[in-house]
């Protein structure tokens, strides 16, 4: 078998609650693909940084972060991170699967995860909604590809300087992506926390994936965005390259991040790559080259289909395979997963259940006296029923008192229920239009992609005949024209729906039109025309 050069790895990887959420939903994965040995948060933290070299099948890093509230986020970026090591390790050793080029297999194992936790979510009332996000890099000798599904990060440090190899898959990203925000603008906007892609949401996900080569002394770091969305890029740069190791790097992004609020599971995993296989890295700019999914890729694997084949690696080696690891071998020692005790805090954003009133040791303390009510110096206190002559007309005092008393906590009762009432009111108002702006926001931005998209395909080179260049410029006006409606529609109220709906759905069909003209241009046979017909040009 031909020697393979080695390749060192530094890992590292921790998670933290943070300082307001009671429980943990984001979950890590560490992997060799050669040996089986794992890492998850579902294990003991290591001690210290763990060194291996990188074998023969490569390594797995991944970033989970679970939605659904209370159990059900710790569940389904659990089962993320278990079913694609699973699936991965099974892939490469089936005789069939382990001929699916190497990127494609992590693309496959992240697909059938989120059908596993999709049909999870439909069939168990207590996962309902169940989702994650899933952040990986695949490593492949010198070679490493990262897939995204929703808004965890993968980032590159590069002789210091720091690059965003993934792209979130939400909201404000499509709205920067289409010059309507900026960057800064992102970070407050009102529906930052909206993500247009998660594990489990839908039976079918679009896995992005793209490739780049690594370096010497390249450094990974893939994070929850419970640490990009309180660090910069400049400050995960600089807090990890200045650490004395990664593992007291990974304690100061985590101790940052909870001191400027805490409000989300924080986790990151630290990984740096050495050895003279790789090459010395260069200043500059890096250019991740995107993969689009493999027609040969399965979207359903059959594990009973085998049949007798000359294995062949994906470096084009004619060598066999060394012998896959049949099973997982944990890092460290697995340990029982708890949930913290809430402690103390005025942050209710994690709370379940109506909350009608907070008070303090202050709001239950008597008030203090004025000046002018000081009781005189000289003066004995009165006796209690100085004023009362007698006991017959004590008693008509004490109902009227007593009376006095009902009617003022029924008021104060009544008045408390019309203010929740119409607070009730006002809140349905308002998340009512946040929906309604959400779905215009995403009818909007579907609209621009399809737009753009033709723009891109408009200046790719046409078939070299006269009379189809010349309908280009008419198409291009007709785009213009599309991008100004799609601005008017934009600016309506997000109330109108019905106005709203019916001028995308115009759009949409004249965008249809455009496309199906720019397919017939480019010599692309039109739906529903078989190949065996006669075609007249």
């Amino acid at each position: 078998m031909t020697e393979i050069p080695s390749i060192n790895l530094s890992l590292y990887a921790r998670t933290d609650v943070g300082i307001v959420r009671n429980g943990n939903e984001d979950n890590f994965l560490i992997l060799d693909l050669s040996t089986g040995r794992c890492l998850t948060a579902m294990d003991e933290e290591p001690k210290t940084v763990l060194q291996s070299p990188q074998g023969y099948f490569g390594t797995l890093l991944a970033v989970s972060d679970g939605m659904g509230g209370a159990l059900a986020g710790e569940v389904a970026s659990r089962m993320a991170v278990e079913t694609v090591r699973d699936l991965m390790l099974r892939l490469q050793s089936h005789p069939v699967h382990a001929e699916i080029p190497f990127p494609e297999r992590l693309r496959v194992a992240i697909e059938q995860a989120n059908e596993t936790i999709h049909e999870e979510s439909l069939s168990n009332p207590l996962h309902k909604g169940l989702g994650a996000t899933f952040t990986a890099v695949a490593t492949d000798g010198v070679d490493a590809y990262f897939a995204q599904v929703g808004d965890s990060r993968a980032y590159l440090i590069r002789r210091g300087s720091i690059h965003r190899i993934t792209k979130d898959q939400s909201l404000v990203q499509q709205l920067i992506d289409a010059g309507q925000i900026t960057e800064e603008e992102a970070e407050t906007h009102s529906y930052r926390n909206v993500i247009l892609q998660a594990l489990g949401a839908h039976s079918v996900v679009n896995v992005e994936m793209n490739t780049i080569s690594l370096c010497h002394l390249d450094i990974l770091v893939i994070c929850s965005d419970g640490l990009s969305g309180k660090i910069s890029e400049t400050e995960i740069a600089d807090m990890v390259t200045d650490a004395a190791d990664f593992q007291s790097a990974a304690e100061r992004l985590i101790e940052l991040a909870n001191l400027r609020g805490g409000e989300d599971n924080i986790t990151v995993v630290i990984a740096q790559f050495t050895g003279s296989p790789l090459a010395e890295a260069k200043i500059g700019a890096v250019s991740p080259v995107s993969l689009i999914r493999s027609p040969a890729s399965p979207t359903q694997l059959n594990w009973q289909s085998v049949k007798e084949v000359s294995v062949k690696t994906d470096r084009g080696a004619a060598d066999e395979r060394p012998a896959p690891p049949e099973k997982v071998i944990p890092f460290t020692s697995p340990v029982e997963r708890t949930r913290r005790e809430r402690g103390l805090t005025n942050d209710l954003s994690d709370r379940r259940g109506p909350i009608t009133a907070v008070f303090g040791v202050d709001d239950l303390a008597p008030p203090p006296a004025l000046p002018d009510q000081a009781p005189p110096q000289n003066r004995r206190p009165a006796p209690l029923l100085a004023s009362v002559s007698s006991p017959s007309k004590l008693i008509p005092r004490l109902k009227q008192t007593l009376f006095s008393a009902v009617i003022l906590v029924s008021l104060t009762f009544f008045g408390m229920g019309v203010a929740t009432y119409f607070k009730r009111q006002e809140n349905a108002r308002i998340e009512q239009e946040m929906q309604l702006n959400t779905q215009k926001e995403i009818q909007v931005t579907n609209l621009r992609q399809r737009l753009v998209g033709l723009r891109n395909d408009l200046e790719m080179e046409l078939p070299g005949k006269p009379w189809l260049k010349s309908r280009v410029p008419s198409l291009e006006d007709q785009l213009d024209r599309l991008s100004a409606r799609i601005d008017e529609v934009s600016r309506m109220d997000a109330k109108s729906t019905t106005q709203i709906d019916q001028a995308c759905t115009e759009i949409n069909q004249e965008l249809k039109n455009i496309e199906l003209e720019l397919k017939n241009m480019k010599g692309f046979l039109p739906r529903g025309l078989s190949v065996r017909d006669p075609v007249r040009i």
